[in-house]
């Protein structure tokens, strides 16, 4: 019973280890959404500080067309749109009006603005100077080219009037301007294979920005997750890359490994709780017979069953340090079975000479307390003063 006190504490603590992964996990305003990942963190889910980078806040609300709940982002300068699309990969978002009117965005603010944010234009897009004309309806449509059909008016009790934007500086003459009323002038950001020779018409597209700080899309390519690798600066590292030449990534041995550690420490706990209660059990019978004056029914002693070895039994085991290269005996070899995880420079492992296995040293101790053989081939070892003996010196360096 002395056991259970150890081990209940270890049970917690590879329960709040194995929470700790869903900290940052993926996030969404809506069910099948755009996924939301570092950088970019959503207010309302209380993340911790380092699922997420300063200025890639993002929020939920509802689109103006549609009910479905959609990530919004705020820009210092320009306010809030709509998120359409994250490529962490190659480090985009596609941004849009929430109202689907983006030129009179542009128009009220005389431009689109990036100052203060952690984003720029995308490399394929660039800054173009158009007119925002006010022009009446007896031009003819090919004059006016497409009118912005939600700056234009048709109600019969005003005068109908067409809006359109076109270059600041067209290349060839355009007589019919003289008939428009200039409203503003604003720099529109443009797509560069869709230059327009004078009239802005994809004013419906989304807006692609980017970023290059943090600099996480070659991890992201690589299969990895970027987080922040302190609080104290903004330095990130990449995590959970699978491994060069391993059938599992890091990650899913660690899930393996709580899958099965969770398990093992259950039964254990409950096999320790089975035989302490048959101890006592057993121990009430001897006290009951041994008063007994006139029964002449001696018992057995109850046979002692041995868990596992003592600790200078444990001691006897040979134990080897790892140099700076981490070369061990056997090349193919190199995770310790009981932890799952690989063997590291400068760490202490314990060989089983009946059976040459090895492991990391404080892994077979735990385990060799609790159970009288090895872990992979279940052989017995010898309880006999001939385990002094080391095993042959290897090459660590």
């Amino acid at each position: 019973m002395a056991t259970l006190p150890i081990l209940i504490p270890l049970f917690l603590l590879l329960l709040v280890t194995a929470s700790a992964d869903l900290t940052c996990k993926s996030t969404s305003c809506e069910s099948g959404g755009i996924s939301i990942e570092f950088p970019f963190w959503l207010e309302e889910t209380r993340q911790s500080l380092g699922c997420g980078y300063p200025g890639f806040q993002l929020w939920c609300s509802k689109d103006t067309n549609l009910s479905l709940r959609k990530p919004f982002i705020t820009l210092p300068q320009s306010g809030d749109f709509v998120v359409k699309l994250i490529s962490l990969e190659e480090q985009k978002i596609w941004i849009n009006d929430p109202h689907q009117c983006l030129p009179n965005r542009i128009l009220r603010d005389r431009g689109f603005n990036l100052q203060g944010s952690p984003f720029r234009l995308s490399d394929y897009y660039t800054y173009v100077d158009f007119k925002f004309l006010n022009c009446p309806s007896n031009l003819t449509s090919s004059d006016l080219g497409q009118p912005i059909s939600c700056l234009t008016s048709n109600d019969t009790n005003l005068v109908n009037y067409s809006v359109v934007a076109v270059l600041s500086d067209p290349p060839f003459s355009t007589p019919w301007t003289s008939s428009c009323q200039l409203i503003s002038t604003a720099s529109i950001p443009v797509a560069v294979p869709n230059t327009p020779w004078l009239f802005w018409t994809d004013y419906y597209s989304d807006i692609q920005l980017q970023w290059d700080i943090p600099n996480c899309g070659s991890c992201e390519a690589r299969g990895g997750r970027c987080r922040l690798l302190g609080d104290s600066d903004f330095s990130v590292a990449c995590y959970d890359l699978p491994s060069q030449g391993q059938g599992l990534s890091r990650k899913a041995k660690y899930r393996i490994s709580i899958g099965l550690g969770i398990p093992g420490l259950l039964g254990i706990i409950g096999l320790t709780c089975i035989l302490c209660c048959k101890g006592n059990s057993r121990d009430q019978i001897q006290r009951r017979l041994s008063s007994t004056e006139f029964s002449t029914l001696v018992l057995p002693r109850p046979p002692v069953v041995v868990m596992g070895l003592d600790g200078p039994a444990i001691e006897r085991y040979p134990k080897t340090q790892l140099g700076e290269s981490g070369r061990l005996p056997k090349p193919n070899d190199n995770v310790c079975s009981i932890c799952l995880s690989e063997y590291q420079p400068k760490e202490m492992l314990r060989t089983i000479p009946e059976c040459n296995h090895y492991f990391h040293s404080n892994c077979i101790d735990g385990w060799l307390k609790m159970n009288a053989s090895c872990p992979l081939c279940r052989n017995l070892p010898h309880r006999s003063p001939s385990l002094s003996t080391s095993l042959p010196p290897y090459s660590t360096s």
